[in-house]
C-alpha cells in the first residue's frame, strides 16, 4: 500500500504551572506577568528575555522556566525548550502539564518513543486530560504509518492504540475536534469513507480553520470517487495557508484530480 500522508498537529498545553519559587516577588511577579503577556502576543523573542530574567533572578520557580519552555518552542528552539521542561520536572516531579510539553517536544524532535513516554506520565497524574489523549494517540497514529510502505502495511497494535486514545479523549470532551480528525484518518485507513467523512465534517463545525480537517476530507472523497467535494475541500485547505510541505501536498492532490 502506499503510505498516505496525514496531517496530525501536536500543540503545547497553555496551562500554567504553581509557582515552585521561594524568592518571588514584586520584580519576579512583574517579569512573568510581561512574559506571558508577550507570549499571547506572539512577541516571543521578547517573551525570552523576559522570562530569561526570571530564571535568573529565581532559578527554582517552576512558573517561569514552564513560560521560557514555551517561548522556546514557539521560536522552534527545541533543544532549549526541553531542556526548560526537564527544569519544571526537577523541580515538580508531578506535573502534569510539563510532561505534556516535553512530550509535544520530543515528538517534533523527532524522538517519539520518548514523547510516548512523557504523554503516559502526563496521563498517570491526570487521566482525564483530553488534550493529552489526543496528543499520545497521535504520536502512535504516526508511528503507526511510519513502517507502511509498499510492502508493509499499517502497523495494527499501534493504530488499535491511537483509536484507543482518541476514543478516550472523545469520551472526555465529546465533540473535540482534534481528536474527531484523528478518528476521521484512521476511518479512511480502514476504508470507512462514510465514518470518516461524519468524523471529519464535525470536526470543520467545531473549528473550521483547522487545515488538516480539510485535507482529510479531500482525501476521503476522493477516494470515494467525489471530486467535486475533494476538489472543494482542498481548496478550503489551501485557503487557510497551511505550512509549505502541507501545500505542496494539497496542490499535487488537486492537480492529479484535474480540480479547476
Amino acid at each position: 500500500m502506499r503510505k498516505p500522508f496525514i496531517l496530525i498537529a501536536v500543540s503545547l498545553t497553555l496551562a500554567l504551572v504553581a509557582c515552585q519559587g521561594e524568592t518571588a516577588g514584586t520584580d519576579i511577579d512583574s517579569l512573568l506577568e510581561s512574559g506571558s503577556e508577550l507570549l499571547e502576543a506572539g512577541e516571543y523573542s521578547q517573551a525570552i528575555a523576559e522570562l530569561a530574567a526570571a530564571v535568573e533572578a529565581d532559578p527554582g520557580n517552576s512558573q517561569a522556566h514552564f513560560m521560557l519552555g514555551q517561548a522556546y518552542n514557539r521560536t522552534e528552539d527545541l533543544s532549549k525548550a526541553k531542556d526548560e521542561f526537564l527544569t519544571v520536572l526537577a523541580l515538580d516531579p508531578e506535573n502534569a502539564a510539563a510532561h505534556h510539553n516535553l512530550g509535544v517536544t520530543y515528538f517534533q524532535l523527532q524522538d517519539p518513543e520518548k514523547a510516548v513516554a512523557e504523554f503516559k506520565a502526563a496521563l498517570a497524574i491526570d487521566s482525564e486530560d483530553p488534550d493529552t489523549h489526543y496528543q499520545l494517540g497521535a504520536v502512535y497514529l504516526n508511528l503507526a504509518l511510519s513502517g507502511a510502505d509498499a510492502m508493509a502495511p499499517v502497523d495494527p497494535e499501534l493504530l488499535s492504540d491511537a483509536i484507543d486514545e482518541f476514543e478516550s479523549a472523545l469520551n472526555l470532551e465529546a465533540d473535540m475536534p482534534e481528536a474527531l480528525i484523528g478518528m476521521g484518518n484512521v476511518y479512511i485507513l480502514q476504508g470507512d469513507y462514510a465514518a470518516a467523512i461524519d468524523a471529519l465534517e464535525r470536526a470543520t463545525e467545531q473549528a473550521p480553520d483547522l487545515p488538516q480537517a480539510y485535507y482529510a476530507l479531500g482525501q476521503v472523497y476522493a477516494q470515494s470517487g467525489d471530486t467535486t467535494s475533494a476538489c472543494e475541500a482542498y481548496s478550503r485547505f489551501l485557503a487557510l495557508d497551511p505550512p509549505s510541505n502541507w501545500r505542496s501536498q494539497g496542490e499535487q492532490a488537486m492537480t492529479a484530480l484535474g480540480c479547476p
